[in-house]
């Protein structure tokens, strides 16, 4: 019996031992880890940018969301009270100022993200786009000191071996870097350098394990919210947008493929003073294309800054077939030349999607369907596209119109202040339904709906889409990229003959309403 309590005694003392031996040991450890992040970091302000730390402020915001969504469906089931919409508004306004102050606190990646967010105008809710649209012109910059430090460590010696008057103050910031003007200390010439921030290739990694692993947690919790696809593209695209010497050669080959445009300017590129995460090239005067008041000043025709640039989108998108994958104002911008001519200035050329004729194909005749407001023809490429059912919704998400206006005819009606508000209430309440179809279509939709919504955007905000200058230009295009597809696949002179003559019948009536359109200056009438 003595023996029995003995050994009990023993198991405890031991069992107790391990215990504390065990607690010391994880002291240890976790002290050494505390030594060890303090050591590695740089400088005080690296502690705010530690995996384990960037983490928990990310998974605090999203858990503050995803609860805040979760209460507050689980108060209104199936309502569509006044009380249930207004207090749904304040849920997407609280939780978009949640997303901001996690981009602005962790940037990077979670910057880029709010961005992209930020230009779905007529794709999420008008108290996302408002909140985050500030990420599009005033993203967080990075201190004159980590400028320098990356300036110096990827060219080598000191910054003023390679450069004069380099501006301390950035003229832009974006989510991966930030742009200041310098001087050429061998040349004189004035250049714009792109400075990729400091911690961005330390953080990357941490920061897409970090989204993936929200993500999955918030579709758990709540399936009808499918955000899969915002990671997998931002996971997929992430590593090429971080190579600068990538996107030079984005911008020269942009340049050469373009060089008919006489209107566009892109930037050469000084690749002596260029490296992965540094990019020097040419500096070029502009505002921001949306800048009205600017615009309005120097008494340029906004009408033909839109027919341009939605010329420029469509030809990649319907002709070329490699789109600029980030058109958002802070990139497009719009100068004034001594002799008076006007031309747009294409930046950003990081990432580039390739778009093949089948889904050109698919695309054209989408396009073609809304214009002659053909719904069996808008069902059946909407099957085509995988979203079967939601063809409306894809309609609408396309057109950015209501579907009364699609069935009616996008080109007999103008778009106006009743409808967007209608548009906006779709967004408010059909957040489910439409990151299903975001969800179902293939990733160059994505683009396209972000393009779109650039410039249905800077038309509003230019005030000219009361004459729908880039439908009209869309127009034009789609017919052209119709036929030329259907031209290649015909198989004899008499079809290709035939082909050639509807296409002169189609082209020539929109050329003809678009001479109208500029004498009468009244709502456009399309059909292809």
């Amino acid at each position: 019996m003595r023996a029995a309590s003995t050994s009990t005694a023993l198991k405890a003392i031991r069992w107790t031992l391990r215990r504390k031996l065990a607690v010391a040991a994880g002291s240890a450890v976790g002290i050494a880890s505390v030594v060890g992040v303090a050591r590695s970091a740089e400088c005080i302000d690296d502690l705010k940018h530690i995996g384990a730390i960037r983490f928990g402020r990310a998974a605090g915001h999203v858990s503050c969301i995803i609860a805040d969504y979760k209460i507050f469906f689980k108060r209104f089931k199936n309502e569509t009270s006044e009380e249930f919409m207004s207090s749904l508004k304040a849920v997407h306004l609280r939780s978009a100022h949640r997303l901001l102050d996690l981009a602005c606190s962790n940037g990077g990646l979670f910057i880029k993200v709010g961005q992209h967010i930020a230009t779905l105008e007529y794709l999420v809710p008008l108290e996302y786009t408002r909140t985050l649209s500030v990420l599009l012109s005033q993203a967080p910059k990075s201190s004159f000191e980590d400028v320098k430090f990356v300036v110096e460590r990827e060219l080598g010696g000191n910054l003023e071996d390679h450069f004069t008057d380099f501006t301390e103050a950035p003229i832009g910031a974006a989510s991966l870097a930030q742009v200041h003007i310098a001087k050429r200390r061998d040349t004189g010439e004035l250049v714009a350098c792109k400075v990729q921030h400091k911690r961005l290739q330390k953080n990357a990694r941490t920061d897409i394990v970090t989204m993936e692993f929200l993500v999955n947690v918030a579709h758990f919790l709540l399936p009808e919210f499918k955000l899969k696809w915002l990671v997998k593209e931002v996971k997929k695209n992430l590593p090429i947008e971080m190579d600068f010497l990538n996107e030079g050669k984005n911008a020269d080959a942009a340049r050469e493929r373009y060089a008919r445009l006489k209107f566009l300017k892109i930037p050469k590129i000084h690749y002596d003073l260029s490296t992965k995460q540094m990019l020097t090239m040419e500096f070029c005067e502009g505002h921001q294309i949306n800048d009205r008041e600017w615009l309005d000043k120097m008494k340029i025709d906004k009408h033909e800054v839109c027919r341009r640039l939605g010329r420029l989108v469509c030809q990649m998108i319907f002709l070329d077939g490699r789109v600029h994958c980030d058109p958002h104002p802070g990139n497009i911008l719009i100068n004034r030349l001594p002799n008076g001519n006007t031309e747009i200035v294409l930046l950003d050329h990081g990432l580039y999607l390739d778009v093949n004729d089948r889904f050109r194909r698919i695309y054209s005749d989408l396009w073609m369907a809304l214009l002659n407001a053909d719904t069996m023809e808008i069902k059946r490429v909407a099957e085509e596209l995988g979203v079967g059912e939601m063809y409306g919704l894809l309609a609408c998400m396309v057109t950015q119109r209501s579907w009364k206006s699609v069935t009616q005819g996008i080109r007999k009606s103008k778009k106006d202040e009743q409808e967007r508000q209608e548009l906006r209430a779709y967004a408010i309440t059909l957040i489910p339904q439409i990151s299903e179809v975001l969800a179902r279509v293939p990733r160059e939709m994505l683009l396209i709906f972000k393009t779109n919504d650039l410039l249905r955007g800077i038309e509003y905000i230019l005030g000219t889409a009361n004459r729908a200058d880039s439908l009209i230009e869309v127009s034009k295009f789609v017919v052209r990229s119709h036929y030329d597809l259907t031209f290649k696949e015909a198989q004899s002179y008499f079809q290709k003959f035939i082909n050639r003559f509807r296409f002169f019948i189609d082209i020539s009536r929109i050329y003809f309403y678009e001479y109208y359109l500029f004498f009468s200056d009244k709502v456009p009438c399309l059909k292809a």
